[in-house]
């Protein structure tokens, strides 16, 4: 009973894992660069909407369907960044697949509209 309630966590947790690595995102552009395309990409797209964004704090909580997630951009270094996209509520049934989507905007806005660093 022991072995299979340590098996249990131990899929949980590689489960969650395999969850959480689709919710982040490391970027070779300082931070203030992801941030705005990552506003711009949010708000260009019709299937989500801004409810509240912080340009200081770096986040942006955004609204798909019924369900508020947020979005960080942290700086890591001089010229990296990490974003992370996390649901709200701490429900990550559907979180990996807006993650994906979200940074697959991102991507494609700074391919076709690259930015010089902002200072």
């Amino acid at each position: 009973m022991k072995k299979l309630i340590l098996s249990l966590c131990l899929l949980s947790t590689i489960a969650l894992a395999g969850i959480f690595e689709d919710s982040f995102k490391i970027y070779s552009q300082d931070a203030d660069t992801i941030f705005m395309s990552a506003l711009s990409a949010i708000s260009s797209s019709n299937q989500y909407e801004i409810a509240e964004m912080q340009t200081k704090n770096g986040y942006i909580l955004f609204l798909h369907g019924s369900r508020y997630y947020l979005l960080t951009v942290t700086r890591r270094y001089q010229n990296q960044s990490e974003v992370k996209i996390m649901p709200q509520n701490s429900d990550f049934s559907q979180g990996s697949g807006v993650a994906r989507e979200v940074f697959a905007l991102i991507n494609a806005k700074l391919l076709t509209q690259p930015m010089e660093q902002i200072k």
